[in-house]
This record gives C-alpha cells, sequence and structure tokens, in this order.
C-alpha cells in the first residue's frame, strides 16, 4: 500500500498526464463512425549518416569523428565498447574518408551544442560489399513494425546484443533491431533471412555498470564548489542514469518508476518520496538553465537506479 502510495503522489507531482488529441474534424463527419488512424511506428533509437573528415583521440581511449556536411554537419564519440561492422556484419575499424550511418539511442542526454555530438552504440560502415543494414522492430511471429516483413533465424544467424552476449530468437521479439541482410523475397510480406541481428539493448548489470560510471564521469567534467560543498548538474546526471526530470520553474521532480525526488533552488531541503531530507548546500542554478545539486546526490540516484 506504501508503495503504491507512493507512485500516485510521484504522478501528483509530476502532473504529466498524456492527452490523446481529439479528431473532431473525423467526428463531425460521422458521430457514429470509427475512425482508424494508423501511426507511423516510433523508434528509440534515430539513425545519421555521413562521411568521415577527421578521427582525434580526446581522452582515455575515447575518441571523436567529424562529419563534415553542409546540411547536417555532427560529430560522434566512440570507443571500443562501441560495435563497429561494414553493411556486410564484418568489424572494421573507422577511418577518415569512410562513410557511416551512427545509431544513437534517443533517451540518452546529448550535449547541447552546434553542431550536435552523438554517443552512438552501432555505427555502420558502408561498403561496396553487397549487404544491407535496416533498423527494425519484430513481434512473437517476427512480423515487423510495419507488417510488411518477416525474417526468417535460424542456427547460423548471429544474434546478439549490445554487450555482446549471444541470444536465442525468442530474445528478439518486441525489441528494436538492426538486421543484417543481402537477399529478399518478393511476397507480401517480404521475407529475409538475416546473417546477423544485434537487439539494441545491453545486459542489465553491464548496462547499470557503464551509465554510473558516465554519471560520475560527467560530474568530473562540470562542477563548482561553494563552501568547500562540490556542486554537480542535476538534469544531465540524473537522465544518464535513466531518471526523468521535469522543470517545476523554481526546481525539478527527479523520477523512476515510483521513486521521485522534489528539489527547489536555493532550499535546502528536499523530497524524497514522503521523507524530507537536507543537502550539505542548497541547488542553486550556477549556469543558464543548469540547476547544481551536491555531489553526494549521485550516491543517492545511484542507490534508487
Amino acid at each position: 500500500m506504501k508503495k503504491t502510495l507512493s507512485c500516485l503522489c510521484a504522478l501528483a507531482l509530476m502532473g504529466s498526464l498524456t492527452i490523446l488529441p481529439f479528431n473532431a474534424e473525423a467526428q463531425a463527419m460521422n458521430p457514429n463512425e470509427t475512425v482508424e488512424v494508423k501511426a507511423e511506428h516510433q523508434f528509440n533509437y534515430f539513425k545519421v549518416s555521413g562521411t568521415i573528415s577527421k578521427i582525434s583521440e580526446k581522452q582515455d581511449g575515447l575518441f571523436i569523428a567529424t562529419i563534415d556536411s553542409e546540411e547536417n554537419p555532427f560529430a560522434f564519440y566512440f570507443n571500443e565498447e562501441t560495435l563497429i561492422f561494414d553493411n556486410a556484419g564484418k568489424k572494421v575499424s573507422l577511418k577518415e574518408g569512410m562513410t557511416i550511418t551512427a545509431y544513437v539511442d534517443s533517451s540518452r542526454p546529448m550535449i547541447m551544442i552546434y553542431p550536435p555530438q552523438y554517443s552512438p552504440d552501432v555505427v555502420i560502415v558502408q561498403t561496396e560489399n553487397p549487404g544491407t543494414v535496416q533498423l527494425d522492430q519484430f513481434d512473437q511471429n517476427f512480423l515487423n513494425s510495419a507488417k510488411d516483413l518477416v525474417i526468417h533465424l535460424n542456427e547460423k544467424t548471429e544474434m546478439i546484443n549490445l554487450s555482446g552476449t549471444k541470444l536465442n530468437k525468442e530474445a528478439v521479439n518486441d525489441k528494436e533491431v538492426l538486421i543484417f541482410y543481402e537477399v529478399v523475397l518478393e511476397s507480401y510480406p517480404a521475407q529475409i533471412g538475416p546473417s546477423k541481428v544485434i537487439v539494441l539493448e545491453r545486459d542489465e548489470n553491464e548496462q547499470k555498470s557503464s551509465e554510473t560510471e558516465k554519471a560520475y564521469k560527467l560530474a568530473e567534467e562540470d562542477y563548482y564548489m561553494i563552501n568547500g560543498v562540490k556542486m554537480v548538474p542535476l538534469r544531465i546526471i540524473a537522465e544518464q542514469l535513466g531518471y526523468r526530470v521535469d522543470s517545476t520553474g523554481n526546481g525539478a521532480v527527479v523520477s523512476k518508476g515510483c521513486t521521485f525526488f522534489l528539489i527547489t533552488r536555493g532550499t535546502a531541503t528536499y523530497v524524497h518520496n514522503q521523507t524530507t531530507k537536507t543537502f550539505a548546500e542548497s541547488p542553486a542554478l550556477l549556469e543558464p538553465r543548469k540547476t547544481y545539486v551536491p555531489y553526494e546526490f549521485i550516491k543517492e540516484l545511484v542507490d534508487h537506479y
């Protein structure tokens, strides 16, 4: 009962109910008619493409590739954890001059500068070798989200996740995946036998460890000292750990599931679910639109990850 009440309180504080748009025009035409609206499937991952003009080493095995383009220039970070394949599914190393497509998790925080900088999980190098890579999602019948493609998986199909763990074919169901294939059987729906499938998620323990490490790294790169207290940016660290951050105008509600924190700038006390706690130093707006909180708050976020 206590857990349910906490969830209700979090929802009340966030005030973020989703309201579906009402189709007034269709209703006016025939109030008794059921109107079916077929929405395009929205993927969490998105892709960006271009040609690498420069690769630079930043630090500790982290590299940044610069993509020159008159329309949509961008850059992306990569390291040994980044999966890099050619369009035929073979592992390759990135070099200047390569044409690439990078697949990025939209739920991850991004550095809001121009041109944008991404941290893709998978990078595909386009080569002259035969092979196509496609982002998609498949149901239990292995029919894709657009209902126009069926995949056939067998013991020859390499199926892995972002951690490199080998998977069985059922692990593909209802997950965002990258499929590698060459031949399409003309039928409706079309049919293919992918040579490789990458499920776009990591092993749970590895994911938690990786995100926690990145959160602490962000705190080391961006902080202020106030009265001997190390202050770190709230939003980017909380979002790195998978929390939702909603502004209240003078602070924020940080939430995940039934856990929430109510934080107010200029006030040392904050609310964690139904408990009032105290910061060593009051949260403050130390840069435009960036609220900073004491460094120790990261541990509390990690403990409820």
